[in-house]
Order: C-alpha cells, then sequence, then structure tokens
C-alpha cells in the first residue's frame, strides 16, 4: 500500500542548557546555552514515522512558510515554549490538490494542525474521493470540516468542543492514558492503555496515527491496528523531545511452529531453538489429544494435552503455546497472523499449511529422531526382551 501525508508541517526546535541561579530581573532561572536540535512535527511527523516503520509513504510539501516551535528545556525540565506561527494560504494549497492525480495512492493521511494548509478540507476530502483513497484525518476543526473522510481521529476534548459526537462514520478517540475508544465498520472497540512514567507527550498523537496506518498496511484487523497505535503512542512519550517510531517499538516479529510434540525429542528442541532465533516471539500451534488420534492413530498421544502443553511451556525458546482440534493449524495461522512458519525439513514449503500466509522457513530434520522412531525402538527393545 501507498501513503500520502498532507497537512501542517511544523518545525520543532529545542535548546538545551542549564541554570545555577534566578535572574535579579524576575523569578526565573537564568539558562546558560549547551545545545539545541531541530526535528520535524506535524504532517512531517506523521510522514517520518511511517517511512521509519518500513511505509511507502509520501509528505505533500505545500512549499509554504512553516511554523516553528521553539521549547526551552533546562537541565531535562520544559521551562518555556515560544511558537512563530506560519499560516498557510488554503486557496492556494486547494487549487494545488485540486489539480492531483491521487489514484497511486491507497491512503491519504490529512494531519490538520490548523495552520492553514486544511482550512478547505471538506473540499479537499470531496477531490481525493474520487480516487478511492481511504482518506484519515486527525482533526483541529468541526466535524462538519471532515465530510466524507473515511476515519477521523479526535481526541476527547476535541470529540466534544468539535462535535464529532454526531460523526455517522468510522472514528478512534483518543484520551491521554486512559482506554481508546473507536467505531470502524459498525464495530465498538475499546483499547487499555498501559500506564507508564510520562517524559514527554509532544508527538504522541502522530505516532499513534503513523502505527495505526503502518497496521492497516499490513492488513491487520481493525483491533490489531488499534492496539498498536496504542502501543505506538505509549512508547513515544517514553521519550524527551519528539520521537521516531522504529517497528521494533510496536511489534515483535512472531514465528509460528505446530506439531503434536508428543513425547519431547532432540529434533523437537532444535526446531525450536532454530525457530525462536528468527524472531521475538515464538508461538507454537499444539494439536489436542483428538486431533493427534485422528492424526497418528488411536494409540496416541502418549502424553495427553496437559501434559505436551506443560512441557512447552517449560522450554525457554517457547514464549506461548496454543491448542488447536483441527485437523490442520491454518485458521490458528490466520488468527496469530506470524511474519514467519518455521517447519522442519521434512516437508517442502508447498506442503507446509499457511505457506500462503506467512513467509516459511524450514530447519533440516535431526536424522534418527522422531516420536515414530522413538517409540518403535521402544517396541523393539520391550519385544526382544520378552
Amino acid at each position: 500500500m501507498k501513503v500520502l501525508v498532507i497537512g501542517d508541517i511544523i518545525i520543532d526546535k529545542y535548546i538545551y542548557g542549564t541554570s545555577t541561579r534566578i535572574s535579579p530581573e524576575a523569578p526565573v532561572p537564568v539558562v546558560t546555552y549547551t545545545d539545541e536540535k531541530t526535528t520535524m512535527g506535524g504532517a512531517a511527523l506523521v510522514f517520518e514515522n511511517l517511512t521509519s516503520l518500513g511505509v511507502d509513504a509520501e509528505l505533500y510539501d505545500t512549499l509554504e512558510d512553516h511554523s516553528i516551535k521553539t521549547r526551552i528545556i533546562c537541565d531535562g525540565h520544559y521551562i518555556t515554549r515560544i511558537d512563530e506561527d506560519k499560516d498557510a494560504n488554503s486557496n492556494a494549497v486547494l487549487e494545488g490538490l485540486k489539480q492531483a492525480d491521487f489514484s497511486a495512492y491507497d491512503i491519504v493521511v490529512l494531519s490538520d494542525y490548523d495552520k492553514g494548509t486544511l482550512d478547505n478540507a471538506r473540499q479537499i476530502i470531496k477531490h481525493i474521493n474520487k480516487f478511492n483513497c481511504k482518506v484519515i484525518v486527525d482533526p483541529k476543526r468541526y466535524a462538519h470540516d471532515y465530510e466524507g473522510a473515511w476515519l477521523v481521529k479526535p481526541n476527547n476534548s476535541e470529540y466534544t468542543k468539535f462535535e464529532f459526537d454526531e460523526w455517522k462514520g468510522n472514528i478512534i478517540t483518543t484520551d491521554a492514558d486512559r482506554s481508546v475508544s473507536a467505531t470502524i465498520d459498525d464495530v465498538d472497540y475499546t483499547i487499555p492503555v498501559e500506564a507508564v512514567e510520562v517524559s514527554d507527550v509532544t508527538g504522541a498523537g502522530d505516532c499513534f496515527l503513523a502505527a495505526f496506518v503502518y497496521a492497516l498496511t499490513k492488513g491487520y484487523g481493525y483491533e490489531k491496528c488499534l492496539q498498536l497505535a496504542v502501543t505506538g503512542s505509549t512508547e513515544s512519550v517514553k521519550h524527551s523531545g519528539t520521537y521516531i517510531l522504529k517497528e521494533t517499538d510496536i511489534q515483535k516479529r512472531i514465528v509460528f511452529t505446530n506439531g503434536c510434540f508428543d513425547i519431547l525429542h532432540t529434533g523437537h528442541l532444535t526446531l525450536l531453538k532454530e525457530a525462536r532465533k528468527r524472531g521475538d516471539k515464538l508461538i507454537v500451534g499444539l494439536n489436542s489429544d483428538a486431533s493427534v488420534k485422528r492424526l497418528k492413530g488411536a494409540l496416541r498421544p502418549i502424553n495427553n494435552v496437559d501434559v505436551r502443553r506443560e512441557q512447552l511451556e517449560l522450554i525457554p525458546y517457547v514464549d506461548e503455546v496454543i491448542v488447536f482440534d483441527d485437523n490442520t493449524p491454518y485458521q490458528l495461522i490466520k488468527d496469530v497472523q506470524p511474519d514467519l512458519i518455521v517447519k522442519g525439513g521434512d516437508y517442502t514449503v508447498e506442503e507446509i499449511v499457511g505457506h500462503d500466509l506467512a513467509s516459511v522457513h524450514i530447519v533440516p530434520t535431526v536424522k534418527g529422531h522422531s516420536t515414530t522412531n522413538l517409540l518403535e525402538t521402544a517396541n523393539e527393545n520391550i519385544n526382544y526382551r520378552t
């Protein structure tokens, strides 16, 4: 998917210093300058987060003067902010956008900071909709100004102030460290927010929006999109100043494997170890007892599902075990949405269930080590002794 970001580009400037005395002119600290940095904010911060997350994104630059927000940070403490606001020529922006072809984009993000770029948002949305793009808006004005948008994302104060309680379409409402509420395609969602020590809330909303759009481009369900968005905004507030998300900030690389794991042996352990090396989380799909009997015969499993699950959970390479009752784990793989499926070398890629849903890695089989071989050897020894 290809994403275009349109909106108010803001320059965030940080001036850092230290202080050892109070000014004789007023009860304020005298700050000794030590350093400064400049980063991009507003629509540009959404764009930078998207590209950092690996999304194919572009930023529409109106070439207008950009507003500047200068923050004074003294000994790690936020002292004050100085704003130099520059309003874009909204009519010139509208005329330029009405000439633009949006057919190359799947999603268009409108990041509105009320600096003029999106004063004509309703007309801009009307034009973009001709190209069947999903228009997602981070608003700073009344709900009716965004008529036709696929989704809007007001915060709690904007929801009331700008009459988004009357919005009839898709909507996400954020409320600082409280739960996120959303209605998308007539389904309601409530996503809890983890309580963390907040260092700086600058750009948290932009990180939320970027993480949500990232998840959409991955084809995830809306609940997972919202969860990753919450994770992104939560991660951003842990850092001082403007933060750019990395993919590892919001999503672990999930690896999946499955099997009966009836009698654990070297082959199993090798497979699980190699699988875990290839991601941040290893999920094991475990056949239920009934499923094992259908696949292996009436005398299997040797160990019931509770024993098999407990044994797997004791292995340090395994992060989660999920029991499934179907003959194959196809539906489970669809639900888990792993980044990688790992199986043993007795399969080809085409034979592996779920190869159409995720990438596949095959681990060479450890010769002579299988549950079947172990049972056959045990039976031979018993027969020999009797």
